[in-house]
């Protein structure tokens, strides 16, 4: 509690600090000069006289009212200026102690789409950056996405998630409307770009209208602006191709319509090249810190065992894939009232996939040779998933509403044939996965007061097998099959109210609210295996955890202070075992924002937080056939702290965004990996003993866009450290992993008959072990070149450069080459386009790394030479 009442001091003294600042405010009403009717969501700016600096800004609510705090710096005169869509900005000059201005604005009759934009490929407008397509876009480019990864300042990873300004964007719309909220990669892989106008970004965006002036988000929404011709009709693209050798096909069909009041997008595929179209169903965080990808697993608990998921290098993923893969996705919003939506999204995938690899695993120890694990794996698996949610929205200025209704059922069942030295064997798996969730939203603004409640409701149910047959002897088991299930049940329910304040400087804000969670394990495994220890097939976990959390915020010119203390009670059940636990976990940032191109923020976090029974499992459990993991009795707990500092430099006179990156965390936990090597068998365990964990990250990246020779270049250099502690075979190591990392890239679109693109990823690791030097640095280098040659209007070529590098000590180099050559030859309505890829026929990868002290080397087949010829009709 001493915890408790020093924070509970320093935070109402800075209330109290805080609250002596007083200032006047500009009030108005916003009507139309025709119908005199109000006119909502107006964005209003107070600006320098010279119009060259917004200095404060509001939105008008659905009666039209707006109110505008003045700045501290007091001026004489200042300009005040509106943006919304069908109408006419307005601008004019007011003195500083005006207090009441009623506007007047008059219909637009040129909508902004219809400005064309020729001398700037970007234009600011307030906290809205257009980036006009027409400056960006290639004769080549298929989709959306191809476009978005040449914007300065917007980053698409590799599984598609975009990110602004190095943070995941919370929103992804398309004409001011979220048709699919958390899939957008359907919307960036499938739609056409010759559709698209601009590409809007919306810095710091809140999607709940009613808490726009209140919060204070740092992240950034993506609007795609269509073209007046691609408005309110039918847009209609198919593809289909057909190629050898082996016998090749993919197909996709979308058809798409975006009208005032409602939207509509469907899209079809089937692929059997090793793309993986899978990836277009992802949900992808709209958290600030986002979830990290992994490629394969779903949200919620992770699968009880682990089949072969991905390639060891992403950038040869698709190349090691034998798939045949097929998607069909539904989504139609209807707005059924102003600011009121109802969507429906139905989603189906399948997927069999195939895969080939070695995988040669050394153990490194202090007193005696390492032990070698070798194994040759054959899979297969199929993979059938069905995904509905049905969402009613209504986000008004006064009030917001939510309820949203989500069912999942996975199936997956995955079938291995294993060869390990004296050893052949059989794996089959079977996992499915049904996942029921409930979420309802009501926020409601009286005043200046903002009050809200929620509940999240979810059920989990995994019913999962593993079995694994010998024509010998199996390991551990003294017979020649075993075989585990495990069925995991989880019902999750958050439920939580909010109350906020809001008066000129000061917010304040309350959350209080209450998680009960209860899990189920149960598991069989048949024989039991020969090693010491307590072994359980029946675990219970319950949990209920209360919290309040009060939260200041205070905005004055240029600086926002953001604070907040959460405070937690913990009541555990764990199988008849009942524990308390009070803890508290305080977060602040600081925030200065120039605007004139400049923004530092800094913050500082502690976090304290509980395991559950997902984290401990059953005594024993056959994760793979020679992998071994056993739970532990005592809850897991960790607790970081981590301190991060950002600098953001942009500047759209020069086109260039500079972002620097520093975060440092400690992490300290109560349980430490252990690892025993049986003949072939890895043994995983949880022993009960503190470790820490801290680690560095720098971050440094640049992107500038030449618009004379139409150049966007960038440059990402980072350097990462971090320690931990592992035990093996009764020996503890503290091992380092330094990192070096540098990323430049090249994307010219000078001329629609030439145009580049150039990537590098290449990085130095390497591990210090009980804090001796590091030996060796291993090098990961990956280059590609990708080059467009138009011929003629109609006839272009494209070539595809890959190359990649890898060297690990005490093994020989991976140095590979590939080469994809393309023909395109366009129609009106009609392209054909044949590709060869793999050109140089390469077999196989082979990669050397690192796994915290010990050495994997992964060899992989790979795709043979391969061509296929593909026909796109667009209407």
């Amino acid at each position: 509690m001493n915890y408790l009442r020093r924070y509970s001091i320093w935070f109402f003294a800075l209330c109290i600090a805080t609250m002596t600042v007083a200032q006047q405010s500009l009030t108005g009403r916003i009507k139309d000069v025709r119908t005199d009717q109000p006119v909502p969501n107006v964005y209003v700016m107070l600006m320098s006289e010279n119009g060259s600096n917004i200095l404060a800004y509001a939105f008008s609510a659905e009666n039209g009212l707006y109110t505008i705090d003045y700045p501290d710096e007091k001026r004489p005169t200042y300009l005040i200026s509106t943006s919304c869509i069908g109408y006419e900005t307005f601008k004019q000059k007011i003195p500083s102690r005006l207090q009441i201005f009623d506007i007047a604005l008059k219909e637009s009759t040129t909508p902004l789409r219809e400005v064309k934009i020729t001398s700037s490929p970007i234009r600011r407008q307030g906290d809205t950056i257009n980036y006009y397509m027409a400056n960006f876009i290639r004769p080549q480019d298929r989709s959306l996405a191809d476009v978005l990864a040449r914007m300065p300042g917007i980053e698409v990873r590799k599984d598609g998630q975009v990110k602004y300004d190095g943070k995941p964007i919370n929103r992804f719309y398309i004409e001011d409307m979220n048709l699919l909220e958390r899939r957008y990669s359907l919307a960036t892989k499938n739609l056409s770009p010759s559709d698209i106008a601009t590409v809007q970004v919306y810095e710091n965006h809140e999607p709940i209208k009613m808490m726009r002036g209140r919060s204070n988000s740092e992240q950034a929404a993506l609007n795609i602006k269509l073209k007046e011709g691609a408005r309110s009709r039918w847009l209609y693209t198919i593809d289909f191709g057909l190629g050898a050798w082996p016998p090749l096909y993919n197909a996709t069909a979308t058809s798409a319509r975006f009208a005032q009041k409602n939207q509509t997008l469907i899209v079809g595929k089937i692929d059997n090249t090793g793309t993986d179209i899978f990836q277009e169903l992802k949900l992808h965080s709209l958290g600030a810190r986002g979830k990290v990808f992994v490629l394969g697993q779903d949200e919620g608990p992770s699968d009880r065992f682990w089949p072969i998921r991905s390639s060891a290098d992403l950038f040869v993923r698709d190349r090691a894939r034998f798939n045949t893969s097929s998607i069909i996705s539904l989504n139609h919003l209807r707005r059924t009232a102003a600011d009121t939506d109802l969507r429906l999204n139905i989603n189906y995938g399948y997927e069999r996939e195939e895969r080939e690899r070695s995988i040669e695993t050394a153990y490194h120890f202090k007193k005696h040779p390492p032990v070698i694990l070798r194994d040759y794996t054959s899979q297969a698996a199929n993979w059938h998933k069905t995904e509905t949610e049905l969402t009613f929205q209504a986000n008004k200025s006064t009030y917001y509403l939510e309820e949203k209704l989500t069912a999942n059922v996975h199936w997956k069942d995955i079938a291995a044939d294993i060869k390990a030295p004296r050893h052949q064997m059989t794996q089959q798996m079977a996992l499915p996965r049904i996942h029921l969730r409930n979420k309802t939203s009501f926020s409601r603004l009286v005043g200046n007061v903002s009050l809200g409640v929620e509940n999240e409701t979810e059920y989990t149910r995994l019913p999962q097998q593993l079995t694994i047959e010998s024509t010998d002897t199996l390991p551990l088991f003294g017979v020649q099959a075993a075989k585990q299930s495990v069925t995991f049940d989880e019902a999750f329910s958050h439920t939580y109210a909010t109350a906020g304040y809001t008066r000129r400087h000061h917010t304040f804000d309350l959350t209080m609210g209450g998680i009960l969670t209860w899990q189920r394990m149960r598991s069989q495994l048949t024989p039991r295996p020969e090693v010491a220890g307590r072994y359980a097939n029946d675990l219970q976990w319950r949990s209920c955890r209360f919290y309040a959390q009060p939260s200041y915020r205070f905005i004055y010119g240029k600086w926002n202070i953001r604070t907040s203390i959460a405070i937690n009670s913990l009541h555990t059940d764990y199988s008849g075992s009942q524990n308390r636990h009070v803890y508290i976990n305080p977060h602040m940032r600081v925030i200065f924002d120039s605007q004139s191109g400049v923004k530092l923020s800094a913050g500082y976090s502690r976090d304290l937080r509980y395991g559950d029974l997902d984290g401990m499992e059953t005594g024993y459990v056959m994760t793979r056939y020679n992998t071994f993991s056993r739970g532990i009795d005592q809850p897991k707990r960790n607790a970081s702290q981590t301190i991060d500092a950002n600098a953001i430099y942009k500047t759209f006179s020069q086109f260039m965004t500079l972002n620097y990156n520093i975060i440092y965390s400690q992490y300290n936990g109560n349980l430490i990996p252990v690892s025993f090597i049986r003949d072939m068998y890895a043994f995983y365990a949880q022993e009960a003993r503190d470790r820490t964990f801290s680690s560095w990250t720098n971050r440094l990246s640049v992107s500038k866009l030449f618009p004379a020779i139409s150049l966007t270049a960038g440059l990402s250099l980072s350097y990462n450290r971090s320690g931990s502690s592992i035990e093996q075979q009764g020996t503890n190591y503290d091992y380092i992993n330094h990192s070096f990392d540098v990323e430049p890239s090249l994307r010219w679109n000078a001329s629609p008959k030439v145009n580049f693109d150039y990537t590098m990823d290449a990085s130095l690791s390497g591990i210090s072990v009980n804090r001796r030097p590091v030996l060796t640095y291993i090098p990961l280098v990956e280059h590609r070149l990708y080059t467009f040659f138009g011929a003629t209007d109609k006839l272009s070529f494209t070539l595809n450069l890959q190359h990649f590098y890898n060297k690990a000590p005490e093994a020989s180099a991976s140095n590979l080459l590939f080469a994809d050559l393309g023909i395109h030859y366009a129609f009106k309505h009609i392209a054909i386009s044949l590709d060869w890829t793999n050109l140089l026929n390469r077999q196989e990868h082979i990669t050397t790394r690192y796994n915290t002290i010990n050495t994997v080397m992964y060899t992989e087949r790979l795709r043979p030479s391969e061509v296929l010829i593909s026909v796109r009709f667009k209407h």
